[in-house]
């Protein structure tokens, strides 16, 4: 029996594919439909704005319509003291009409071999359900880790009911809250470090390539943490308002951090997106000082994620962060052509990755 060729066809890029590429974004996430304008600021800056370089793109087209889609981001990665080229995969789409055809393991072939010319040595990826299996199964990709959502409520009776929307659960009374808190909540006490100053900023200047120098030792695989990429991937988004925050001791940067707020429900989220300090005591007190500003802004509930074992997940801890069952973990594959690369990528005890690793905003 023979097998009839699918209509549609997959190419890299071309200029001014982004229009055909808005159109399928809406008619694959309708309840995420966007603005036009809004949505190319934010795919000039991603897609083209990048300071690694310009991402690399493949669609699936079919009678001059764009109906598939998948995208690499490239980014500069340390891994055991070797700055690589890196991909971080994002925006597998598939137009509803066009589905179980086969075209996403055919998209993302076509995007691995363009990201492979241009240099690209690895490649990294958070799947959601539906890429996940295919990812693993068919294109050779690997398990790296599960990273774990952590949360510090601090309003509860909004909190709960944002995270489950369980309006019993969401009645729960301060003197119940205050028990929580004491209970499962009850943070270590902060370190006192002398001269330690936690002050917010709009950009990062040249102390935070000097923490990068200092600190990325640590850390078997990461992402380069200097400033032009840290000033692209946080101060100049669009439409996207960061909290920024630098620790300075003795006129040196020794940590810094990137919270997110959004609304979600009836509550005010806070998203610890990034931490990178120069020892858990300094990242201990980015955590207590977000605490602190979270609380004066109002907000409801404070997360971030961890990796287990790593000593950003010890600082979270004794922050008084904890797992939350009801919140799915962050799941992470990887790949790479070079079985040196690959057996280092496999370890997760090597990683330091974060949520602001991903391209949520």
């Amino acid at each position: 029996m023979n097998v009839a060729a699918p209509k549609w066809l997959t190419r890299a890029y071309r200029q001014g594919d982004e229009e055909g590429i808005f159109d399928l974004w809406n008619a694959v996430y309708p309840d995420k439909a966007r603005d036009r304008q809004q949505w190319l600021r934010w795919w000039h800056w991603l897609y083209r704005g990048n300071p690694a370089g310009m991402g690399v793109i493949c669609v699936a087209e079919h009678d001059g319509r764009i109906v598939g889609h998948a995208g690499e981001i490239p980014l500069a990665m340390k891994v055991s003291g070797e700055t690589i080229l890196a991909g971080l995969g994002i925006d597998a789409m598939t137009h509803p009409e066009y589905r179980r055809q086969g075209m996403y393991l055919a998209i993302v072939k076509t995007r691995r071999a363009l990201g492979e010319s241009c240099g690209i040595q690895a490649t990294y990826a958070f799947p959601n359900e539906l890429s996940y299996p295919g990812q693993t199964r068919d294109l050779g990709a690997f398990d790296i880790a599960a990273m774990q959502k952590v949360i510090r409520p601090l309003n509860w009776r909004n909190a709960v009911r944002a995270q489950t929307g369980n309006r019993l659960l969401a009645a729960v009374s301060p003197v119940a809250s205050a028990l929580l808190d004491a209970t499962f909540f009850r943070p270590a006490k902060a370190p006192t470090l002398r001269g330690l100053r936690v002050a917010p900023v709009s950009a990062f200047d040249q102390r935070v390539d000097d923490l990068w120098a200092r600190a990325s030792s640590q850390y078997q695989v990461l992402v380069v943490r200097r400033r032009d990429y840290l000033n692209w991937r946080y101060a100049s988004i669009p439409d996207v308002d960061y909290l920024i925050c630098v620790a300075e001791q003795d006129e040196l940067v020794t940590g810094y951090m990137v919270i997110s707020r959004k609304q979600l429900r009836r509550a005010m989220i806070g998203v610890i997106m990034d931490i990178f300090a120069e020892s858990q005591h300094v990242a201990r007190c980015l955590i207590a000082d977000a605490v602190t500003r979270s609380r004066l802004e109002g907000l409801d509930l404070l997360y971030g994620a961890r990796m287990a074992g790593t000593p950003l997940a010890a600082a979270f801890r004794r922050s008084g962060f904890l797992p939350a069952p009801f919140l799915k973990p962050i799941r992470v594959t990887g790949r790479s052509v070079s079985p040196n690369i690959a057996g280092k990528l496999q370890n997760a005890r090597n990683w330091f990755l974060q949520i602001g690793d991903s391209d949520e905003t």
